[in-house]
């Protein structure tokens, strides 16, 4: 387990809606691994909002070009020595069995599940204030009071659809967030400022701090800089206010 805290800001609306969708993910598989309907309840809600992503805009067509960027300047580096040339060419392949992968599924992502009864009836009543009490949807009391081994392989069998996505987005992530090597920093008196090199497209920041830290960064970044201010509260009911110390953190700008 990592000993730092990571705050990530994206830098483009295409890896703003891949760390969403990460995050989505990431809360399906949580409650997926937990028995309680309420987990259960969470797991779809999951699904819901991914559902509503992918809705919106053509998340498949997005995913199959960041893949494919991606993989042109990965390969590349093949050309370069003293490289990890193994591992570079495992990452080549799994995003090109990712692209083939988006590249076969018809028409949009998660289209079947779009005529999935209960899903359906689930979204309707989620629009309401406390619209899932068992009096409004008693088709999905009951299946909730069923044993978690049959739910849970109801809601895998759900999940299948999404799983290419899943795989594309955290390897785009995961070849972005490691890119680049965290550098040490310090900002004065809880401010920090960097202009952006106009010759490399800064894709990701990452700013981490130590774990128990009484401050958090909050990070803006326009085309040609970015700057973090280091923030602390009491009580996260009051407004924050600006750390007057000297900060020591690390830095991660992003860009491949």
């Amino acid at each position: 387990m990592s000993d730092s805290l990571v705050f990530e800001q994206p830098l483009n609306e295409r890896i703003r809606t891949f760390l969403r969708l990460e995050h989505l993910f990431s809360q399906f598989k949580q409650h997926l691994e937990h028995s309680s309907a309420w987990d259960t309840h969470s797991a779809i809600k999951a699904i819901l909002d991914i559902l509503n992503m992918v809705g919106r805009g053509d998340i498949k067509r997005e995913s199959i070009k960041e893949l494919e960027r991606q993989n042109s300047n990965l390969k590349a580096f093949l050309e370069i020595p003293n490289i990890n040339h193994g591992k570079l060419s495992l990452l080549i392949d799994e995003q090109e069995r990712c692209i083939n992968g988006l590249h076969a599924i018809p028409g949009n992502i998660g289209q079947s599940l779009q005529q999935n009864e209960l899903l359906n009836a689930i979204r309707q009543r989620l629009t309401v204030p406390g619209g899932l009490c068992d009096f409004d949807l008693p088709a999905y009391a009951h299946w909730l009071n069923q044993p978690y081994e049959s739910r849970q392989l109801i809601l895998e069998e759900w999940f299948e659809p999404l799983t290419v996505l899943r795989d594309s987005v955290n390897l785009i992530l995961q070849v972005i967030r490691e890119s680049t090597d965290s550098i040490d920093e310090i900002a004065e008196s809880g401010f920090y400022q960097k202009n952006i090199e106009s010759n490399q497209a800064c894709l990701l920041i990452r700013v981490m701090l130590p774990k128990g830290s009484n401050i958090f960064p909050e990070i803006s970044a326009g085309k040609h800089r970015f700057s973090v201010r280091f923030l602390k509260t009491q009580n996260p009911a009051h407004r924050p206010e600006q750390e007057k110390q000297d900060v020591q953190f690390k830095l991660a700008c992003c860009t491949l």
